[in-house]
């Protein structure tokens, strides 16, 4: 009984963790030369509440890491590309149907079993645009998508946004 009991609560477990997955996604200007790209300068931000300070020195500080490691530097006058960030987050709600159609039941040697059961949790969104600085336009956008654990650390904040611009970064053409 005991080995069901842990062989499910493990299954739950391996699926909060699937669906706790960072989703990063990426859209750009097939046309654009990215090799050209050699400065990068940061765009304005416009702060709001999921955009305080500490998130953005943060995102911030991850970005000139990743630029530097693809050989772009920053400059302060005509770069060639303006980075701007973005960051949302929303409310969302999770449903889970554990199988019952008519309502929970007891079994004694089981627990409840079957209804539904929900919670709600905050989603966050980091997207990272880079803007050709001669043209004014937009030539690549990246996004990483996951849950927020209020309960994180400083330091656990730091490594997920680490995380996110790697990933999202990872896949802009350029130079190593």
């Amino acid at each position: 009984m005991r080995c069901i009991k842990t062989g499910v609560l493990v299954c739950i477990a391996v699926c909060a963790a699937a669906c706790a997955q960072m989703l990063v996604a990426h859209d750009y200007d097939r046309q654009v030369d990215y090799f050209a790209y050699k400065t990068y300068s940061w765009h304005s931000v416009e702060r709001s509440l999921e955009m305080n300070d500490l998130v953005v020195n943060r995102v911030k500080d991850a970005v000139n890491r990743e630029m530097q490691l693809r050989g772009l530097s920053q400059a302060q006058e005509q770069p060639d590309i303006f980075i701007a960030i973005h960051i949302v987050t929303r409310q969302k709600l999770s449903i889970t149907d554990w199988g019952s159609t008519t309502g929970s039941y007891w079994r004694r040697d089981y627990g409840y079993g079957g209804g539904i059961s929900s919670r709600t949790y905050e989603e966050g969104t980091l997207m990272i645009d880079l803007i050709d600085g001669a043209e004014n336009k937009l030539v690549w956008r990246g996004t990483a998508t996951n849950i927020i654990d209020p309960a994180m650390s400083p330091e656990e904040r730091t490594q997920e946004i680490n995380k996110a611009v790697f990933l999202i970064l990872q896949k802009f053409p350029h130079a190593p």
